[in-house]
């Protein structure tokens, strides 16, 4: 009895670091291969509410929250912009592919998106931008690895 894998959402997780960049060519030939849909995904911090505060004129705590969620959103759609102008033009031999951009913890974040697309299959890379936030990033491809509900392919860019 032969099983054939399907895949249909592919979910490559980029922070346009080397090995994320390793991880598109992966992630763009198994959504072509297998006919699927590319989600391709960045994850931007939260703006901190007390940093809010501190910039402008003193503002209540539900104010603070407020412009810190406008910040957030804002910020958004600049990185989706910006995932945009990095990756559409690569992606017209994809029939289907997604942009997003959320804003939180990266694994949190990564979890949430793949449950809530249907996720089959997520590919990032080992490492980060930043060689400071390296640690960050391991951790994140550790923790997306433990709690995804589906494969999860994590890729480090050659000579590192």
């Amino acid at each position: 009895m032969s099983t054939q894998l399907k895949y249909r959402n592919i979910l490559l997780c980029t922070d346009y670091s080397k090995d994320a960049e390793a991880s598109f060519v992966h992630a763009f030939d198994q959504a072509n291969k297998y006919g699927a849909t590319l989600h391709i995904f960045n994850v931007i911090p939260a703006v901190n509410p007390c940093g809010v505060q501190i910039f402008e004129t003193p503002l209540s705590k539900k104010e603070a929250l407020k412009k810190s969620e406008e910040m957030d959103e804002e910020n958004r759609l600049q990185a989706l912009g910006a995932l945009k102008k990095v990756y559409i033009k690569r992606c017209r031999d994809i029939i289907d592919h997604k942009f997003a951009v959320r804003v939180g913890s990266p694994d949190v974040e990564i979890i949430k998106y793949t449950e809530e697309n249907h996720v089959d299959m997520i590919i990032m890379g080992t490492a980060g931008r930043h060689e400071t936030k390296r640690l960050t990033y391991i951790r994140t491809a550790a923790n997306v690895s433990k709690f995804a509900a589906c494969q999860v392919i994590t890729i480090g860019s050659p000579k590192q």
